[in-house]
């Protein structure tokens, strides 16, 4: 097996993580507009959360751990957060 196999969905997770944080840093920066930053981390959180369900699905996380359930729980509150920050972004690009 290859070391990336043995690290499960790790790498994922901190690519994404990174993805997010650089949004966040553009951002602040005033590189992005307010509007296409909430698409942008809409679009970070849902993958964030594939992510952390790579990590406890067969992954570094041994399954059926309280850590696991936390995980699991996290990923599912980080999806609903990302997909209504993408709905949001629907609703707000046709205003002037």
């Amino acid at each position: 097996m290859s070391v990336l196999a043995d690290l499960g969905g790790v790498p994922l997770l901190v690519a994404y993580l990174l993805l997010l944080t650089g949004t966040a840093v553009q951002y602040r920066r005033g590189k992005l507009s307010a509007t296409r930053a909430v698409l942008l981390v809409g679009m970070c959180l849902t993958w964030l959360s594939y992510a952390l369900l790579q990590v406890t699905q067969s992954g570094t996380v041994p399954t059926g751990t309280p850590l696991n359930y936390v995980l699991d729980a996290l990923a599912v509150v980080v999806l609903v957060v990302g997909v209504a920050a993408m709905v949001w972004w629907w609703r707000a690009r046709d205003e002037p």
